[in-house]
């Protein structure tokens, strides 16, 4: 909640593809320190209490931006476009609600649990050529 208010105003000064690519970057970060951290800690049960920091770390990074991506959708969609933009990216976010957990037991079956902080990163990934400026 706090990440998502500074965010606001952090890109009220300082615009919001920036801080957009930024999230996209540390949430794929986050979630490839995850998948580390699984992958090792299998053998180290020692590393076993950074998880729930890394967790919580990835947690602020991928909610951080809701509001301004939504401000930023808007913005692009110009006035006479942001109810037909708002309602498109809200239906992808709850097809993403529902497919979400509906593949993670499959990747776990397939990968554990490190294929699926892998998987979240790749999405990450995805995501972040979709913040570039247009030309």
């Amino acid at each position: 909640m706090v990440m998502r208010v500074w965010s606001g105003r952090f890109t009220d000064r300082h615009g919001n593809r920036l801080f957009l690519r930024l999230c996209s970057a540390l949430s794929a970060l986050a979630f490839v320190l995850l998948w580390l951290l699984v992958l090792l800690a299998s053998g180290q049960p020692a590393l076993m209490w950074a998880l729930p920091i890394a967790l919580v770390f990835a947690g602020i990074c991928v909610s951080a931006w809701h509001g301004v991506a939504y401000t930023e959708l808007a913005t692009l969609a110009g006035a006479g476009h942001v109810g037909t933009a708002l309602s498109l990216a809200n239906s992808c976010v709850f097809v993403g609600f529902f497919l979400v957990p509906a593949a993670i037991p499959g990747l776990v079956v397939l990968w554990s649990w490190s294929g699926v902080w892998l998987a979240a990163a790749v999405c990450a990934l995805i995501a972040w050529p979709v913040f570039l400026r247009p030309s």
